[in-house]
């Protein structure tokens, strides 16, 4: 049975590895993931978007070009699921579906002008939210935070 860890104690960098920092760490970062989530909660009602539709506008805004089956696969959304999704958006003109020149049965997404135009107000609350944390933390520890992430999804 695991040991409870308390996740609002001081830090002591010389345990940094230990399963307790790394629990405390994991904890963290779902509680980041969380708030840069919430985000932009009220304007994705306002745009009339469910949750898994905003998760998808957002991914392809930050990472355009995907193929179809790249996301789907990135997100673990069932094919079911996500082609009904990618559906709905495109018959909102929220994305376009590219063909690829050397596989046309492969589709690249992108955010239409009206899907930039949608997520932009949301774009800016998490850049917000962001921009106070990295301030907060130091340019040290933001340096540090990019370099994790990225060999997190490495």
């Amino acid at each position: 049975m695991a040991v409870p860890v308390n996740l609002n104690r001081p830090f002591d960098p010389r345990l940094f590895l230990m399963d307790q920092e790394l629990d405390r760490a994991a904890g963290l970062l779902l509680a980041g993931a969380n708030a840069l989530a919430g985000a932009g909660e009220k304007a994705r009602k306002k745009a009339g978007l469910s949750k898994p539709e905003l998760q998808i506008l957002m991914a392809v805004r930050y990472r355009p070009g995907q193929t179809v089956s790249e996301l789907r696969t990135a997100l673990g959304m069932t094919v079911p699921t996500f082609a009904r999704l990618i559906g709905q958006l495109d018959t909102r003109g929220l994305i376009e579906r590219a063909r690829e020149a050397s596989d046309a049965r492969r589709r690249k997404l992108t955010l239409s002008d009206a899907g930039v135009t949608l997520t932009t107000p949301i774009a800016i609350e998490v850049r917000e939210r962001l921009r106070l944390a990295f301030r907060a933390s130091g340019p040290e520890a933001a340096a540090g935070v990019r370099t994790l992430l990225e060999a997190l999804v490495k």
